[in-house]
């Protein structure tokens, strides 16, 4: 049975993440299109652990809390925070739990995911986007997961009982 903790943990690191993502840090502009990946680690984690705990109403709310609080067009963020979610939910069902693994099951869903953001903000604007930023987004976040996931794994109530133990034992 999974307790409070266990049920609210999940959403309530995705819109912490999603908020700190907004903050004005006085970054260069090519370091802010960062930030807004950061939940997309706090997804990834709690999608391929604990995927009955993280609604897919999460990733989409707090996707619309950082296009609203960006002024970017809407839907943006919820877009790629589902994806997310669903790349998430696709590692769960992958060989191999080590954190090596995880961290490569991560690397190849960020790069799905840069390369998707990148193609919808070319199309939004009708124009190829400059790559930078995105790969700069892609570097960072891959240095970022190993962090990002210890501090939630340290504020997973059952860390031990993930979804992908239940198909390895076929529960």
């Amino acid at each position: 049975m999974t307790t409070l903790a266990g049920r609210v943990t999940p959403a309530v690191t995705v819109f912490i993440l999603a908020i700190l993502a907004v903050l004005p840090w006085g970054l260069p502009a090519h370091a802010r299109f960062v930030l807004p990946f950061l939940p997309v680690v706090a997804i990834h984690y709690w999608s391929s652990r604990h995927l009955e705990r993280l609604s897919a109403w999460v990733p989409f709310a707090a996707g619309l809390v950082v296009d609203v609080l960006t002024n970017g067009p809407l839907g943006y963020w919820p877009l790629i925070y589902l994806g997310a979610m669903m790349l998430g939910a696709d590692a769960q069902r992958m060989p191999g739990t080590g954190p090596a693994a995880r961290w490569a099951l991560f690397l190849a869903a960020l790069m799905g995911l840069v390369i998707a953001a990148w193609g919808v903000a070319s199309l939004y604007h009708l124009e190829f986007s400059d790559w930078r930023p995105f790969a700069w987004a892609l570097w960072i976040g891959a240095l970022s997961y190993p962090l990002v996931a210890l501090g939630l794994r340290a504020l997973d109530p059952e860390p031990q009982r993930a979804s992908n133990d239940r198909l390895v034992r076929g529960v």
